[in-house]
């Protein structure tokens, strides 16, 4: 009984780590693992990097609705950079591959925090050039009225995010857009 008991204690003594070619396909396996995992892990980088975008957009939206209600003054957001001030609020992507699309005509909020329509000029499609030109009659530039969405995109995914805003300056939604970025 005793060799019996010695026996299985050195047999078990002897199995008790890896060898090197264990050891060496282990981490093959688990390399290979990880290299179809990467792609993977940086599309999610990317993806939250979108999403931490569009909320920060949708956070200054709602900065400058209250604070334009709390100074009583017009507050304007530009999409340029800037150095912001009570009453201009400036906005670019801190990220080389994320950038607005759509229109980038400033949003306007008034003392009582609704936002004003955005308007731009545009060229007339009913100008008749062989008439003066006359800013009734024969306008040469109309305006234009821009809706309160906003499109963000980046170049690297085959998605956007779309903020609405309302006519009384609340965010409306913030929606995945599919499809690769215009």
């Amino acid at each position: 009984m005793y060799l019996f008991v010695t026996a299985l204690e050195t047999a078990l003594r002897i199995t008790k780590g890896f060898t090197l070619i264990e050891l060496m396909v282990t981490i093959a396996v688990l390399a290979i693992v990880a290299m179809m995992a990467a792609p993977s892990f940086g599309n999610i980088i990317k993806k939250q990097q979108l999403n931490t975008t569009a909320k920060d957009l949708a956070y200054l939206f709602g900065q400058a609705r209250a604070q334009s209600a709390a100074l009583r003054k017009q507050v304007t957001i530009k999409f340029t950079a800037g150095t912001n001030d009570a009453t201009t609020l400036y906005w670019t992507s801190k990220y080389n591959h994320i950038s607005l699309t759509s229109d980038t005509t400033d949003v306007v909020f008034e003392p009582i925090g609704l936002v004003t329509k955005r308007n731009k000029q545009i060229n007339n499609p009913a100008f008749n050039p062989l008439l003066p030109e006359n800013n009734t009659t024969n306008p040469k530039k109309i305006d234009q009225v821009v809706p309160l969405i906003f499109t963000l995109c980046s170049t690297r995914l085959a998605t956007s995010k779309e903020i609405n805003i309302s006519k009384t300056g609340v965010i409306e939604k913030i929606e995945d857009k599919a499809g690769a970025c215009s």
